[in-house]
């Protein structure tokens, strides 16, 4: 008897310690590859992926009482996020990693200062561009402490705590705003800058003091390439906002020159695709907490609850739209991701259309689909950039995200006028029209990447032929 209740105890720990295992890993792996200076990126994300997309907007528009002010002010910011290679070219030709990081942040809230304390355009746009530059010089720097000063093996588990800290960051900025929003004042500006001040406070801990001990590459003679900016474009995938990625280049001109060669073949064909995807949504993004409340009767502080539940699903929808494009190829998951925002963008439509009840319903379920398409169209079309590119993966993926940066811009002025003009059902409608465009641009991509990818694997198999026949040799 005693046996028997000693093998049932026995039983029940092993299975208690299995159940446990999922977690046991997350904690030793975040010991591993996290440090305290993670969380100043958090708190950025806590910024400017959570707390501005919804505020800025509406204390643009609180203080100038003009809705064109607004594409001024948020394509201004985005053009600030054009800087993140300038970032790190300047980083590593100094080798002031340290100074320019915790700089990043004071830019930022400096800029965030400016906009509550002056009523100018002008003054606007530029404190707009120094949010927007301080922003992705931040998370610019955090991922080169990870590119130039840990192993290379250790680059995708370090990078993926990194993205999962400004994630997390996102949601606590959005509850954040859902408590501050109800309040109608300033006081969710200067709590950004609270935190912004905070996250440099933090960020000085833990950091590499100096670029002295750089590593080498795997066979420790080598040392690696110069430029960390091109690696940084294979990672695209690091976002300060839900629907954008950070805009790394690969600044090698001699391949840029060729790119007119491009558009007579697939991989231009997909880049056109991500050019009217991108330029379909700049718009919405910009206005959205304005056009959800005015237009749908949802207030800011619940536009706030819908958005970070809508990322918090679309946090965990990466690894499955992963497991979708291994299974049944990038092209026709991206090609799913624009049906879902077209689905997501034709609700929103709907209450322009037709007179509803339920307004509410559909702006909050249009909103919700639009966010939630994003990690479909992130995970394939990185992965169609690289399949379909005839010049270098990272050269391609920073096309990529240059593309998006070029037709965020854009498309927050060119709609802008439309808005003001036509009120926000322009949005909707422009955002299907660019949809539409990329989904029959998207036509014939999917069999193409089929076949690039059966091209690379011949090739990859021809190679290691003729290096196993060379070590026969």
């Amino acid at each position: 008897m005693l046996t028997y209740q000693s093998e049932s105890s026995q039983w029940e720990r092993s299975e208690r310690c299995e159940r446990l295992a999922p977690v046991i890993h997350i904690i030793t792996t975040a010991r591993r590859y996290t440090s305290a200076w993670y969380v100043a990126y958090l708190l950025l994300g806590t910024v400017t992926a959570g707390l501005l997309p919804i505020v800025l907007p509406l204390a643009v528009l609180a203080f100038s009482h003009r809705l064109s002010w607004v594409a001024h002010v948020l394509a201004a910011y985005n053009v600030g996020l054009l800087t993140c290679p300038l970032w790190g070219m300047v980083s590593e030709r100094t080798k002031s990693y340290r100074k320019l990081f915790l700089g990043s942040f004071l830019l930022a809230a400096g800029g965030i200062v400016v906009l509550l304390l002056f009523r100018q355009l002008p003054l606007w746009i530029l404190s707009a561009f120094a949010i927007g530059a301080g922003s992705g010089g931040g998370a610019t720097l955090a991922t080169l402490f990870i590119v130039d000063f840990t192993e290379k093996a250790e680059w995708e588990a370090r990078l993926g705590w990194l993205q999962s800290f400004n994630a997390g960051g996102q949601v606590l900025g959005l509850m954040l705003a859902a408590a501050l929003l109800r309040r109608g004042d300033t006081s969710a500006l200067w709590l950004c800058v609270a935190i912004l001040l905070l996250a440099m406070a933090i960020g000085s801990l833990n950091l590499p003091l100096s670029d002295s001990a750089r590593l080498t590459d795997a066979a420790g003679q080598n040392p690696r390439r110069p430029s960390s900016v091109q690696v940084l474009a294979r990672f695209p995938k690091l976002s300060l906002r839900s629907a954008y990625g950070l805009h790394f280049y690969d600044w090698n001109l001699a391949r840029l020159r060729g790119l007119w060669q491009a558009f007579g073949v697939t991989f231009g064909r997909f880049l056109l695709s991500w050019f009217a995807l991108a330029f379909a949504v700049a718009a919405f993004f910009a206005y959205f907490p304005l056009m959800l409340s005015e237009s749908y009767n949802i207030p800011a502080h619940a536009t706030a609850v819908i958005y970070g539940a809508s990322s918090t699903i679309a946090i965990g929808l990466y690894v499955f739209a992963s497991h979708l494009t291994l299974r049944y190829g990038p092209g026709r998951v991206y090609h799913s991701g624009l049906a879902l925002r077209i689905f997501g963008f034709g609700l929103l439509l709907v209450p322009f259309l037709i007179s509803v009840a339920s307004r509410p319903l559909f702006g909050a379920a249009g909103f919700a689909a639009v966010v939630i398409a994003w990690p479909l169209l992130s995970v394939s079309g990185t992965d169609l950039a690289t399949r379909l590119t005839h010049f270098g993966e990272g050269a391609a993926v920073g096309l990529q995200n240059a593309t998006v940066a070029l037709a965020t811009v854009v498309g927050i002025v060119f709609t802008g006028p439309l808005v003001a003009r036509w009120g926000y059902g322009a949005i909707p409608a422009t955002a299907l029209a660019g949809l539409t465009a990329s989904l029959l641009m998207d036509n014939n991509i999917w069999r193409d990447s089929k076949h690039a990818a059966s091209r690379r694997t011949r090739r990859e198999r021809r190679s290691c032929g003729q290096s196993a026949d060379a070590q026969t040799v």
